[in-house]
């Protein structure tokens, strides 16, 4: 009378298996929690000239970790890139990291705002962080009539 139950029991004991490894494998997938930081991020936007604007950044630090590395940031501007910083897999600063920015000034549209936003990710991270952001500025708008003046008469 037993043996007709084996079937039944292996299939439970088979199911209970196979639902615990999924949720043991869902449990390993999880994102770890944020280990950069970075004190402030400033910023902002002038006119280069009459009608053309730049947006800035100032110097900034990001603080990693202790036994972690950096191994990339980036810098977005409303969420589009406008700068992108990754490390050599044999060369991941630790500690404190002031990057020197190849470029400091970039390209903005006159009048329009700006939110400026850094995103960094080390190697106890699996994907971006977003470690600092600005407040919200809007670049001057530029004046023609400074610029080409003989064109509007």
């Amino acid at each position: 009378m037993m043996k007709k139950y084996w079937p039944l029991i292996f299939t439970l004991l088979g199911l209970i298996a196979m639902g615990g490894g999924l949720l043991y494998a869902q449990t390993r997938r999880t994102a770890a929690a944020p280990t950069v930081l970075v004190g402030s991020l400033e910023g902002g936007c002038y006119l280069e000239t009459p009608i053309k604007c730049k947006m800035f950044v100032e110097p900034f630090a990001i603080e990693i970790s202790p036994g972690e590395g950096l191994v990339a940031f980036q810098l977005a501007a409303n969420g589009q890139p406008v700068y992108m910083y990754s490390t050599a897999q044999n060369y991941r600063p630790s500690g404190s990291f002031t990057p020197g920015l190849v470029a400091q000034d970039f390209a903005a549209a006159c009048g329009h705002a700006y939110t400026l936003t850094l995103k960094a990710r080390d190697t106890g991270d699996l994907d971006f962080v977003a470690i600092g952001q600005t407040e919200s500025f809007t670049c001057p708008k530029g004046n023609r009539r400074l610029y080409l003046p003989f064109v509007e008469r």
